[in-house]
């Protein structure tokens, strides 16, 4: 089967900087241009089945490319972003000011570091790919489009080509992305990885 990885649009915290993880935030209007040239680019795609976060970032980006499809979306909580706990809303740079160390510890120990009241990534990629092995089972054989976040398609990522969580922050994920993963039994293939070329139009 073929699994396409998707990440949301761009947010008014992505464009501020801001730690951005369950909070509820809706696309910018440069993230609603971005999902729907991400749909248009899609549109000849043969797509059988569209998956979301239950975010709300993720669900307008995943509405803006099934309107194209004439297809539902469904939600799957599974495929949310991970939990930043105290983080969330934070600016980038007080966290590495304010939180050097911590950001270090996770650095450091990424698989089971814990943001305070947060997630570990591994309980990240645990829950997202229990979410992937139901629509593997369901749909077999089938071209299933997932939109999701950025550290979840990330631990997802590696999950699929066989890394280490330690190697995380390895992957830089741009906003509307692409990801084409070839699944053949036990056999996953990374044929398609960041993939921003429908942004050409907007840029």
């Amino acid at each position: 089967m073929n699994l396409i990885l998707v990440r949301h649009g761009e947010t008014e915290w992505n464009k501020l900087g801001l730690c951005q993880g369950v909070s509820d935030i809706g696309l910018s209007e440069e993230g609603k241009r971005q999902a729907d040239v991400l749909g248009i680019s899609l549109k000849h795609v043969d797509i059988d089945y569209i998956y979301s976060s239950d975010l709300k970032r993720a669900y307008d980006t995943a509405a803006a490319i099934a309107k194209y499809q004439n297809i539902e979306v469904i939600i799957d909580p599974g495929f949310r972003e991970m939990d930043q706990g105290e983080f969330e809303g934070l600016p980038f740079t007080q966290l590495r000011e304010s939180h050097s160390e911590l950001l270090q510890s996770w650095r450091n120990n990424p698989a089971n570091f814990r943001i305070p009241r947060g997630e570990t990534l591994q309980e990240v990629q645990n829950r997202a790919y229990e979410s992937v092995n139901r629509i593997i089972n369901k749909h077999f054989n089938k071209s299933v489009l997932v939109v999701s976040h950025n550290f979840t398609i990330i631990t997802l990522l590696c999950k699929f080509q066989g890394k280490s969580l330690k190697d995380f922050y390895k992957f830089k994920i741009k906003e509307t992305s692409k990801h084409i993963i070839k699944i053949d039994n036990d056999d996953n293939k990374v044929e398609l990885y960041n993939n921003t070329e429908h942004l050409n139009s907007i840029n």
